[in-house]
């Protein structure tokens, strides 16, 4: 296949889509890494350089903290669970629902189904750190008082966190894929 850089304008009065295509991507490709060459890909303020033990800390750091705010879901206190992020968190339960922006929101959000829960158990399958980014797959377990209107639940999720200044600035929750979800009624008296 030729590249873009092997045609010819002379010899071809047109050139096809998939040639298209493929000097648009080069194109965009060249800009990214021209950027990154002039910024670092960096984008404003003091830059920071990490050596790689720095580097190792700092995610460790960060797959430590998102391990403990698991840990921590376990209180259903969303004051303690505040503590672990920015005041302007973004958080999406799950892919296609709104984002809950702010940490008031995510408080009020959540405290009225903390109510009506007697339990949270989060059991993290595994989990690992990139720069800012925390991954994990885990699967939590809802467990509501009798006669709670809160549903009992159960699911199988890959969590993203953005770790900005020690503190989720960013947690999204996606569904993992093939596993059966539990929402179930609570139990009744």
């Amino acid at each position: 296949m030729k590249s873009f850089f092997d045609i010819d304008p002379m010899a071809q009065s047109f050139i096809n889509r998939r040639e298209l295509l493929t000097a648009g991507s080069l194109l965009a490709t060249a800009g990214i890494f021209s950027q990154a060459a002039i910024g670092g890909g960096h984008r404003g303020g003091k830059r920071v350089f990490l050596s790689p033990e720095q580097q190792l800390d700092l995610e460790q750091s960060n797959e430590l903290l998102v391990n403990n705010f698991m840990r921590d879901y376990s209180t259903r206190d969303v004051n303690v669970l505040a503590d672990y992020m920015h005041d302007d968190i973004i958080y999406q339960i799950s892919e296609g629902q709104p984002e809950v922006v702010g940490i008031e929101d995510y408080k009020q959000r959540n405290g009225a189904m903390f109510a009506g829960l007697e339990k949270v158990d989060w059991q993290v399958l595994r989990s690992f750190a990139i720069g800012q980014l925390v991954i994990n797959d885990r699967i939590d377990d809802f467990y509501p008082y009798v006669d709670s209107k809160v549903p009992r639940m159960r699911f199988r999720v890959a969590g993203y966190f953005l770790i900005v200044d020690n503190k989720i600035k960013v947690w999204r929750d996606f569904g993992y894929p093939g596993a059966k979800q539990l929402i179930e009624p609570a139990p009744r008296s």
